[in-house]
């Protein structure tokens, strides 16, 4: 019985002599990171890494804040010019405004005019029968110029416009036909002739409304001749002479642009 029991035990030692090394060869053996890098022969250290870095050209910086400062002047310069059309755009509509208003309230003016003489008794309409007639046809003459204006015919509008200031040089529209001349002179660029309309009115018929916009108009085409000096003088006397009307408004503005 005793025999037994130590060949059995010699038995299952034996069995754990062969099976040991087996059980012990299939366990991993884990490496610390440190261990891993302290075994590489090759291994770098990370404050050597991230030292590598290159660093910033200064010229490449500098170049680039250069090209910036450009784009910044060229933004700027495109905006100073988009507010000088702008107000230009604005000032033009405002003058084509009030050109119309004036126009339509003489134009009124007359018709009433031409309706009271019609609306006389009949011995004093009998009396007055040419006068009538006369403005009657002076206002369709002063229509058909104008109207040829309207229509962009502008060399045929200015030689029937001077006709009938030539005709007509007491009537209260002449000063409207030669300030309409220089209009059409302006829009075709014709500095010399416009300038020569608006000073006619302002020299003979200096209590007419259309003095003052010929004024302010004689200013413009000094400041685009580049004649600041006349031009603030035109500007300024509108200002002083005219403070309550439209063309005082457009001067101040000019000046204050300047």
């Amino acid at each position: 019985m005793i025999k037994k029991s130590f060949i059995g035990a010699a038995l299952l030692g034996g069995t754990f002599a062969f099976s040991s090394p087996q059980l012990f060869a299939d366990v991993p053996i884990v490496r610390s990171q440190a261990d891993h890098v302290a075994s590489s022969a090759n291994a770098v250290p990370l404050a050597r890494q991230s030292s590598s870095t290159p660093a910033p050209d200064p010229a490449l910086i500098e170049s680039l804040v250069f090209q910036l400062q450009n784009v910044e002047g060229l933004v700027a310069e495109q905006r100073g010019i988009i507010e000088e059309l702008s107000y230009q755009i604005q000032v033009m509509q405002q003058e084509q405004k009030e050109r119309y208003v004036d126009l339509d309230k003489r134009i009124q003016r007359l018709q009433e005019q031409v309706k009271g003489v019609a609306a006389a008794p009949a011995q004093a309409l009998a009396d007055d029968k040419s006068l009538a007639l006369t403005d009657e046809a002076i206002l369709a003459q002063y229509n058909a110029a104008t109207a040829l204006m309207q229509e962009r015919k502008f060399d045929q509008s200015i030689a029937q416009l001077a006709v009938f200031a030539k005709q007509h040089p007491d009537h209260p529209l002449t000063p409207n036909a030669w300030y309409w001349i220089g209009e059409i002179y302006l829009v075709q660029r014709n500095a010399k002739d416009a300038t020569i309309a608006f000073k006619r009115i302002a020299v003979d018929y200096p209590s007419h409304d259309k003095v003052p916009d010929s004024l302010y108009k004689l200013g413009v085409i000094a400041q685009q001749g580049a004649d600041a000096k006349t031009a603030r003088q035109y500007f300024e006397r509108v200002l002083n002479e005219y403070p309550n009307t439209q063309s005082a408004k457009l001067a101040k503005a000019r000046l204050e642009s300047n």
